[in-house]
C-alpha cells in the first residue's frame, strides 16, 4: 500500500535539514505519498533563558552544516480538515494542538524525540557516549514508543541537536515503509531513558566543558605539527578464531614513520598468510593499500599494492570462481569498485564498478544459501557520517550486478553497531559480522561481534555476541576492525599516547637495519634475499 502522510512543521521557523531531507525522501519513495504539508506554532520555550541565549549565539557563531535538499513543496496554512483522509500525521512541531489530531489519522500521530526543544542538549553537556532518539505513535491514548536509534554525541549542543534531527528522519522513513508493507503498526518497544532537561545552572557546566574541549582540540593540533598524534592506529597480531579475539593478547605491528596502519584483512594463498591493510600517510593526507607476509610472529612488509590520488582503505580481499578479488573503500570516487589480482599479492586490475554516485564505505560481500549479498555504510546527511546506518543489497554475484536494495534500508541504525568492522564469517551455519562501536566521541571506540539471525528481502536482524572495549587495555583508546584467517587473528587499535610505541619503533628499526634492497617478485611469496622482517614483540 501507499501511505498518505500529513507533515506538520513548526510555524515561524524555516524547515531544518531534517525536515527537508524527510520530505525529499517521501517525494522519491512510491510507498509514501505527501497528503498535506502544514505548520503549527511550537509550544512555549521551557529552556532557561541563559541556556537559550547561549544556544542562539552558538548557532550563529558555529552553525551546523546543511546540505539537505531545498524545500520543494509549499507550506499550507493549518486547517484541521487537511489531515482528513491521511494515514499518518508526522509532527515536527511538537505543538500541543497537534496532539488533538492524534485520532484523526488511521495510524495516529508520529513524533521523533529529537525534534523536542531540549533534545540533544543535556547529552552534549554531560558528554554522553551516545544520544538516543525515540519514535512514538499516538492514536489518541498517549504516545507509544515504536522504534529508537543511537547517535554519537557531538560536543556542541546545537550541533548535536541538528545532527540527531537530520539523522533520525531515516529511522522515521524506515518505520513508515515498514508500516506500508505490513499495514500494521510496529510493536511497542522499551525506550531508552530520556535525558534530563537542562536547568539554569547547567549553563556554567556546559560552558566549562565546551571550553575544555576547544582547548584540547587546539592542543592536539599543536602536537600534530610536532608529529605527535594521539589516536593513531596500529595492528595487533594474535592466533585463533574470530570469536576468540581479545584486545589484550598478541604482538604489535607499528609503522615507523608519519603514518598509521588500520583496516587489516588476512588472506591465505599458496600455503602462506598475507596481511593487507590501510597505510595512511599524514604527509599526503590519504591512505593507500599495502601488504605483508606473515611467518610465525613476524611480518615481512612487501610494500604498496594500490596507490591512487584518492583515499583508499578497507582492502576486503576474498576469492571467487578461482580469482582473488578485492573491494577497497573508494568513497571519494563515489562508487564501489571490484579489483582482480593479476599477480598476487602485488598487482591488481579494475574488474567491475557499481553504485555510481554513491558514497559508500566498508563494503563486504558474502554468500548465503546460494544468494549473494552486499553490506555497506552510506552517508545520507550533512555531517559526512558513515558510522550509523548499515545498508543491505541483494546482488547477482561479487561483480555487483543486479543490485537490489533491501526494502527496509538502512537495516541497522545505531552508532554502536552499524558500521562494518571486517568480513562476514560463516561458522557452523551461523553468520558472524564484525562491526564498530562509534560512540564516546571516538571513531572506532570499540568492536562488536554480531550474529545475523534473519537475512532475506523481507527482514534483517542481528544480535550481539561480544563487545570489545578498550577501557582495560593500557595505552589504547579504541579498536575498530578485526579479522581471522590461517590460524591468525588481527585487530587494529588506537593508542592514547602520542608518537610511536617505543618497542614498536625499536623492533622496526632493527628490522630496517637488516634490510637490503628488497626486489621480491609477485607470486614468489616475497622471498627477496634481503627482505626486511618486522619483528613483533608484546608491548
Amino acid at each position: 500500500m501507499t501511505l498518505r502522510i500529513c507533515v506538520v512543521l513548526a510555524d515561524g521557523d524555516a524547515p531544518g535539514p531534517g525536515e527537508r531531507r524527510f520530505l525529499d525522501t517521501v517525494s522519491r519513495d512510491d510507498r509514501l505519498s505527501l497528503h498535506a504539508l502544514t505548520a503549527l506554532p511550537p509550544p512555549p520555550s521551557k529552556l532557561p533563558a541563559a541556556f537559550a541565549g547561549l544556544l542562539r549565539a552558538e548557532a550563529r557563531t558555529l552553525p551546523a552544516p546543511d546540505t539537505a535538499p531545498a524545500l520543494s513543496e509549499p507550506i499550507a496554512t493549518f486547517d484541521a480538515g487537511s489531515v482528513e483522509g491521511c494515514d499518518v500525521i508526522v509532527d515536527f512541531s511538537h505543538a500541543e494542538q497537534a496532539e488533538a489530531l492524534a485520532d484523526k489519522a488511521r495510524f495516529g500521530l508520529w513524533r521523533l524525540s529529537a525534534f523536542a526543544e531540549g533534545a540533544g542538549l543535556s547529552e552534549a553537556r554531560l558528554r554522553s557516549p551516545a544520544t538516543a532518539v525515540t519514535l512514538t505513535c499516538d492514536r489518541g491514548k498517549g504516545p507509544i514508543p515504536i522504534a529508537s536509534a543511537r547517535y554519537d554525541t557531538k560536543f556542541l549542543a546545537t550541533r548535536n541537536r541538528a545532527y540527531a534531527r537530520e539523522k533520525s528522519v531515516q529511522l522515521l522513513a524506515r518505520e513508515l515503509v515498514r508500516l506500508a508493507r505490513a499495514d500494521t503498526l510496529p510493536r511497542r518497544i522499551t525506550p531508552p531513558p530520556p535525558a534530563p532537561v537542562p536547568a539554569a545552572w547547567d549553563v556554567v557546566d556546559y560552558v566549562f566543558a565546551t571550553a575544555r574541549e576547544f582547548m584540547m582540540r587546539a592542543w592536539r593540533k599543536v602536537e600534530a605539527k610536532r608529529g605527535r598524534r594521539p589516536g593513531m592506529f596500529f595492528l595487533r597480531l594474535g592466533h585463533g578464531r574470530l570469536e576468540d579475539i581479545t584486545l589484550t593478547d598478541g604482538v604489535d605491528l607499528v609503522p615507523l614513520s608519519n603514518s598509521y596502519w588500520a583496516d587489516p584483512f588476512l588472506f591465505e594463498h599458496g600455503g602462506r598468510t598475507y596481511l593487507f591493510y590501510e597505510d595512511y600517510s599524514y604527509d599526503t593526507g590519504r591512505g593507500h593499500l599495502s601488504v605483508g607476509r606473515l611467518d610465525g610472529d613476524t611480518m615481512a612488509p612487501m610494500g604498496p599494492v594500490m596507490q591512487r590520488d584518492i583515499h583508499l582503505s578497507y582492502p576486503f580481499v576474498f576469492s571467487w570462481n578461482g580469482e582473488i578479488l578485492m573491494i577497497p573503500e573508494t568513497h571519494q570516487a563515489e562508487r564501489i569498485e571490484v579489483w582482480r589480482a593479476t599477480r598476487f599479492p602485488m598487482e591488481w586490475e579494475l574488474l567491475a564498478t557499481g553504485f555510481e554516485g554513491v558514497k559508500a564505505v566498508d563494503t563486504v560481500v558474502f554468500q548465503r544459501d546460494g544468494q549473494w549479498w552486499l553490506l555497506t555504510n552510506i552517508c545520507n546527511d550533512s555531517f559526512g557520517d558513515f558510522g550509523t546506518e548499515l545498508h543491505l543489497f541483494r546482488i547477482d554475484d561479487p561483480l555487483l550486478g543486479g543490485a537490489a536494495p533491501h526494502p527496509l534500508n538502512p537495516v541497522v541504525i545505531d552508532a554502536c553497531t552499524a558500521r562494518g568492522g571486517g568480513r562476514i564469517v560463516e561458522r557452523d551455519g551461523r553468520l558472524l559480522r564484525a562491526s564498530q562501536d562509534n560512540t564516546h566521541g571516538i571513531y572506532g571506540y570499540g568492536l562488536n561481534l554480531m550474529e545475523i539471525t534473519e537475512l532475506s528481502m523481507e527482514s534483517f536482524a542481528e544480535r550481539p555476541l561480544r563487545h570489545l572495549y578498550p577501557d582495560d587495555v593500557p595505552g589504547v583508546m579504541g579498536a575498530h576492525h578485526m579479522d581471522a584467517a590461517g590460524g591468525y587473528t588481527v585487530v587494529d587499535l588506537r593508542r592514547t599516547q602520542t608518537g610511536l610505541h617505543r618497542s614498536g619503533r625499536r623492533q622496526l628499526q632493527d628490522a630496517a637495519a637488516q634490510e637490503d634492497q628488497h626486489q621480491g617478485r609477485p607470486d614468489d611469496g616475497g622471498h627477496g634475499d634481503g627482505e626486511a622482517k618486522a619483528k613483533l614483540g608484546a608491548e
